[in-house]
């Protein structure tokens, strides 16, 4: 095979490898956005419409009544209370993974190695294992069908994961930045305050956007650990448009998405710092 050959098949090679790239990407555009377009199509149908034969993709009759269904009271009830939980479970999460982590990344002490690895094999234990000493515990402590409940039960999951993203990001920091600053004067805290703290922001914003999508979807602790009708969050609450003999599908696909406008929004504005922070932590630590 002659120069020129060589140099047209690795030519033909590279854009072949560059069609296939682009193939599976599309797929797996369609095979992600086909349940969540249908989602949004179903919301906006008339409930004649929904049950029709042969269905149809796009709405015949576009309308808004299911929206008007799904935005009841008792569904801005669960959404407040969704957003208190999901609010407060990640700046808890920050609080506790943020000085753990720098301390696992930065300090040299007895058992940091083992206390890591038992880190990281909590998250190998299904969530519903810990259902139910998680309930005796709190019905013991009187927390049931309480806030605290559901944000302790989500601090179980959550902190273990934000300490190891948050670990592989302070590693990423050179330790030389914040020596100067001791030699210059600077006591640790005040300088993993006014030195490393700044620069990790990108790191503790991902964290924190991945912390607050995990626990705005979660439904099993939630329908676990609060009884009452009026202490749900979002993922149990959308439940109600589903009866024992009927279900509203226009309204339940219609509060199926407005629970997902708050995540997608959020994306919209953070992806860069998620993407750039979760992968700045997963090269280096």
């Amino acid at each position: 095979m002659t120069g020129m050959d060589k140099a047209t098949w690795h030519r033909y090679r590279k854009k072949l490898h560059r069609v296939i790239i682009y193939v599976l990407v599309l797929l797996t555009l369609a095979v992600f956005s086909c349940p969540i377009l249908w989602m949004v199509s179903v919301a906006l149908k008339p409930a004649q419409e929904t049950f029709r034969f042969p269905p149809t993709f796009l709405p015949v009759e576009p309308t808004l009544e299911n929206f008007g269904k799904a935005l009841n009271p008792v569904f801005l009830r669960y959404a407040f209370n969704s957003i208190l939980v999901a609010s407060s479970t990640t700046v808890l999460t920050l609080i506790f993974a943020i000085f753990s982590s720098y301390s696992f990344s930065r300090l040299h002490f007895r058992g940091r190695k083992p206390l890591l690895v038992v880190i990281l094999l909590t998250q190998l234990l299904p969530l519903a294992v810990l259902i139910v000493p998680m309930f005796r515990i709190l019905s013991g402590l009187g927390l049931i069908n309480t806030y605290p409940a559901l944000i302790i039960a989500y601090l179980t999951f959550t902190v273990p994961v934000a300490v190891w993203f948050l670990r592989g990001f302070f590693y990423g920091i050179p330790y030389e930045l914040e020596e100067a600053a001791m030699i210059d004067g600077c006591t640790r805290l005040r300088a993993f305050l006014t030195i490393i703290l700044p620069l990790s922001l990108p790191g503790i914003s991902a964290t924190g956007t991945y912390v607050f999508f995990v626990t705005w979807q979660e439904l099993l602790f939630s329908l676990a650990f609060m009884t009452s009708k009026s202490m749900r969050t979002l993922p149990v609450g959308v439940l109600d448009f589903i009866g024992e003999h009927v279900t509203d599908w226009g309204a339940l696909m219609a509060a199926s998405v407005l629970v997902c406008v708050p995540v997608f929004v959020l994306f919209m504005f953070m992806q860069n710092q998620l993407i750039a922070g979760l992968t700045e932590g997963a090269i280096k630590g």
